[in-house]
């Protein structure tokens, strides 16, 4: 009969970055994902590491999403002999192309040596296999089907199947899993046919596993409300976002209050290419969105565009926000203020005490937006010490990750054969094990919280 398939965790185990597993049966291997470890202990040896797996052996890489911790090892991989195919939403891909371009100029411009070089991109590129959710594509002994994981605009969960001697095997890897009601696009994906999607094993994200958020549509009415008061005296907002997701959500909240003539005359000026960029795609793919995303464009009102939006794509552009009179709204990378250009304009607005800076994510420690966050009153912004007489709000219930029981929902709706697990990864320690003990005492789940380098075969408890 051979051997049973294995599973090896290669990044993202007991930890939130640098995702990657490989999976393998005698008759080929695949890996799902291939991202950049981030924080920690020199994330960049890690990130340079040979991958623990013979690249050369690998058919096809399927990616979740675009997000860096998701596909930016992608053209080291190619570097180290793997030829085969890479699959993903049409969208993921393009996000994938974006995140991979950003991340081979950013050695140049850190004085850092690249980690690749924009033809590895393109070679990488060159290999990209577009597919729709619902479509089932056969790569080497898999057949792999994607379905919406409302992450971010492409992501997706992916269902894996082989045979194992006349027996089918399938597993589902959540990739990162969305909120619900969070604004441009649809819900995680639900709608499993019980013969159809039947799953021997579950790979699930936890990255909030351990707690939940506070309700999406409040959150937003905050940043609205924080925003109109934030105005109201003549200085400057800045928010500092990810250019993916993060970025189009502020803007999509924004266009509400200028629709609704509660933001008028303001201008707003979204402040990088790679924020232009993916709110181009964004604009793009509307097969994507949601009701209420769709119902406003067949209203004739694009949610992602409003009078005084302006964009900022070369730096020249950029220096020149600093010349505007009166209040505006500065929208700029990065999210946590540990690079990007938000840090010329916290520089230049910080000491004055009508600027509002409006967080509307995680601030990671030891990072400038952690600081302001904590109430200092001086922090060091380009090696110069800076007074803080700004305004610092933080809208909790903004993330793009799914709370505790926003992923039981979507876990406990997963057609999972019985004798099956569900390993917990893409999480911190604390929240990966939080998480797979609620499985186990809600569902009475196998749940299995793995270590970075374990592997596991893929052997379905006899009932």
């Amino acid at each position: 009969m051979g051997n049973p398939a294995r599973l090896k965790f290669c990044g993202a185990a007991r930890g939130v970055t640098g995702s990657c597993y490989h999976l393998e049966t005698d008759e080929g291997a695949i890996i799902i994902d291939c991202g950049v470890f981030q924080g920690g202990d020199n994330p960049d040896a890690l990130n340079r590491a040979p991958f623990a797996f013979d690249p050369k052996e690998v058919v096809a890489v399927i990616l979740t999403h675009g997000h860096l911790d998701h596909v930016s090892r992608l053209p080291l991989l190619g570097k180290q002999g793997f030829s085969g195919q890479i699959l993903g939403h049409s969208a993921s891909l393009e996000v994938a192309r974006l995140i991979m371009d950003d991340t081979a100029k950013l050695g140049l411009f850190s004085g850092q040596k690249p980690m690749y070089s924009a033809l590895d991109v393109d070679q990488t590129m060159a290999r990209v296999q577009p597919m729709d959710y619902g479509q089932r594509v056969t790569v080497g002994p898999f057949t792999v089907e994607l379905f919406d994981a409302g992450h971010i605009l492409g992501s997706s969960s992916a269902r894996i199947e082989w045979k194992e001697g006349s027996k089918e095997r399938a597993i589902l890897f959540s990739g990162d899993i969305g909120t619900h009601g969070a604004p441009i696009l649809r819900d995680p994906f639900h709608d499993w046919h019980a013969e159809e999607h039947q799953v021997d094993f579950v790979v699930t994200e936890s990255t909030y596993g351990d707690r939940n958020h506070p309700q999406r549509d409040v959150a937003r009415q905050a940043f609205r409300d924080a925003v109109l008061h934030a105005v109201s005296d003549g200085g400057k907002v800045l928010i500092p976002a990810f250019a993916i997701g993060r970025t189009q959500e502020v803007l999509y909240d924004l266009n509400m209050l200028v629709e609704s003539g509660q933001l008028a005359s303001i201008p707003v000026i979204v402040d990088g290419p790679l924020g232009l960029d993916a709110t181009a795609l964004y604009q793009k793919y509307h097969d994507c969105y949601d009701c209420e995303a769709k119902a406003l464009l067949k209203a004739g009102d694009k949610p992602l565009e409003f009078m005084d939006l302006y964009s900022s794509r070369k730096a020249g552009a950029s220096d020149s926000i600093g010349g505007i009179e009166g209040a505006a709204i500065i929208i700029a990378g990065s999210g946590m203020c540990n690079g990007g250009r938000i840090i010329k304009h916290l520089a230049e607005y910080l000491p004055d005490p009508r600027t509002d800076v409006i967080f509307v994510g995680y601030q990671a420690g030891q990072t400038l937006g952690r600081e302001l966050q904590e109430g200092r009153t001086e922090v060091m912004v380009e090696g110069k010490l800076v007074p803080v007489r700004a305004k610092i709000t933080t809208i909790s219930g903004f993330s793009a990750h799914a709370d505790r029981d926003a992923l039981a929902k979507w876990y406990s709706q997963v057609p999972l054969r019985k004798g099956g697990a569900v390993f917990v990864t893409h999480g911190e320690e604390k929240s990966s094990r939080g998480y797979a003990a609620h499985l186990k005492d809600r569902f009475s789940a196998r749940a299995i919280v793995p270590k970075r380098g374990d592997t596991a075969a893929l052997i379905p408890r006899a009932t």
